[in-house]
């Protein structure tokens, strides 16, 4: 009878660079680093906002972490749903834009708490404020990173996951009028 490892060896060997560079090469892994791409594409958007809406605009530090990730979470809907998970069609109201928007106000609210404390923290330093707002919005995302790539994964944009309403999606690209009696 053989014993397992101890899950600490176990959950770091499949952190190994070896490992990891294996994953890298499935449909899993290759989804993975697209989500990565994604995440520093739209922080990088994020990012920039903030600077000028902070700096340029004048809004206030709560203002300006809203404003950039209402409007970042537009590209980052379009690139998840089409480029990391390869989804095709419109995007469904209910299946799909309004639990990516319920995370994207999760980490809106959790990042705007991280803000408020930075900014009384800061003074009047508008570059160290400015600073450390970035970085609150980055935390308060961060924090959701990992749940938001689970839930998009295994719920919403998954290979295997497919409901009655994707196939009333189907049905409407194709012409045809969708039984709503599932709804």
């Amino acid at each position: 009878m053989t014993v397992p490892a101890p899950y600490h060896r176990r959950f770091v060997s499949k952190f190994h660079p070896k490992a990891l560079w294996a994953h890298s090469k499935t449909e899993g892994g290759q989804r993975a680093i697209r989500y990565s791409a994604t995440s520093i594409i739209c922080v990088g958007i994020t990012q920039v906002l903030i600077i000028i809406f902070f700096n340029v605009v004048k809004l206030t530090p709560v203002q300006s972490n809203l404003s950039a990730t209402m409007l970042t979470s537009i590209p980052a809907f379009a690139l998840n749903k089409y480029w990391v998970w390869g989804k095709r069609g419109r995007a469904h109201m209910r299946r799909e834009v309004l639990p990516f928007w319920l995370f994207t106000v999760a980490g809106w609210i959790l990042s705007t708490g991280m803000v408020a404390l930075v900014t009384n923290i800061a003074g009047n330093n508008d570059t160290e404020r400015t600073i450390l707002v970035m970085g609150a919005n980055i935390a308060g995302f961060g924090t959701l990173w990992i749940l938001k790539y689970l839930f998009l994964d295994k719920i919403m944009f998954g290979a295997d996951h497919h409901t009655p309403y994707d196939e009333d999606i189907e049905l409407e690209e194709a012409g045809i009028e969708p039984d709503l009696k599932h709804v």
